[in-house]
């Protein structure tokens, strides 16, 4: 079993919400090569570049400003955990885009990468065989307010891991 790590306490600059990552990048996990694993290291909290597919690229979704919210929730049971890993966020605007992703993605497995604003460190949400799965939506489009909120979940105790692989969209559609 693994030892208990300490766990220091941080500033207020590095706890804030405002400070959560904005440009999201995904695959669907049909476009990963799993017969290459990328290496992971437990103990750094890294994962290597995945393998894609022959015309696989990584897609970019900004989301609206300080909406990227990721969380993690489980309780124990007699036998088993649960746990819910869940990332959401709100894509702004009434765009053919997003209503095409709505039609055509829902309970697709993907792989996806957040970018820090500031440090532009990436993490990666997802591990070989445990994609996020798009389940949820919620468009709005009246007189306030015209977007879409959109949320990946994953029913896997795996936290996030620092990519150490390119996330750059070759091109947009």
């Amino acid at each position: 079993m693994k030892t208990v790590p300490n766990i220091l306490p941080v500033s207020d600059t590095e706890s804030q919400g405002k400070r959560l990552y904005n440009q999201m990048f995904l695959i669907p996990e049909d476009e990963v090569d799993l017969s290459t694993l990328p290496v992971i290291s437990e103990q750094d909290r890294t994962c290597a570049a995945f393998t894609l597919k022959e015309d696989a690229e990584w897609k970019e979704i900004w989301f609206a400003k300080f909406t990227p919210s990721y969380t993690s929730e489980g309780s124990g049971n007699d036998i088993t955990t649960e746990v819910t890993n869940t990332i959401s966020g709100t894509i702004a605007g009434d765009r053919k885009e997003i209503n095409d992703f709505i039609e055509n993605q829902h309970g697709r497995g993907f792989y996806i990468v957040l970018v820090d604003r500031f440090t532009q460190k990436k993490m990666l949400f997802g591990r070989p065989y445990c994609p996020y799965y798009f389940l949820n939506h919620s468009l709005r489009k009246n007189a306030d307010n015209a977007s879409c909120d959109v949320t990946f979940t994953a029913p896997t105790f795996f936290q996030p891991l620092e990519y150490l692989g390119s996330v750059v969209a070759e091109s947009n559609d």
